[in-house]
């Protein structure tokens, strides 16, 4: 037989909240549902920014209008770009990678363009500055990709902290 203590304590044991370790089981729950969403969410972002790099540093070298008229623009886009990107990285290093990813198209294009259009890539170079505006868009270019990352790694960051 049982006391009416013992049924009384009973239902306030049933009335608690439950736990922190319960609430962590039911988190990391969660995030077992889905354990292949945030390693293709990374490889997104470092494919979405080195295609980026790789397209935006074509566009810059091919088109002269483009080149001369909206290389302001291109800084905005270079931005954004590398926002979306660690934005989807939802991490810190985001940061150092997704710039990284972005320089590395870069580069790829500058050589690979002597193997499309012409054996000397300065000789189609679209900014007028030749060599000076080569550099000049790269730090630029870096900073904003810098400046991009930076944003989105820290919106990325707090989503995923909300998240969990």
């Amino acid at each position: 037989m049982v006391s009416p203590e013992h049924i009384d304590a009973q239902k306030l044991e049933d009335q608690q909240a439950p736990s922190s370790a319960v609430e962590q089981q039911v988190s990391a729950g969660v995030e077992t549902k889905r354990p292949w969403l945030k390693p293709l969410m990374r490889g997104a972002a470092i494919v979405l920014s080195l295609g980026g790099g790789f397209a935006i540093a074509w566009t810059l070298a091919t088109a002269p209008s483009v080149a001369n008229d909206f290389g302001v623009l291109a800084l905005l886009v270079v931005l954004i770009l590398e926002a979306v990107s660690a934005l989807l990285c939802q991490s810190w290093w985001a940061i150092l990678y997704v710039p990284l990813a972005f320089a590395a198209g870069e580069l790829l294009m500058w050589y690979l363009i002597p193997l499309v259009i012409s054996p000397n890539p300065l000789a189609i170079l679209a900014i007028d500055d030749g060599p000076l505006g080569v550099a000049l868009w790269a730090i630029f270019g870096s900073l904003a990709a810098i400046c991009g990352a930076s944003a989105g790694a820290a919106i990325g960051v707090s989503i995923d902290k909300a998240r969990k």
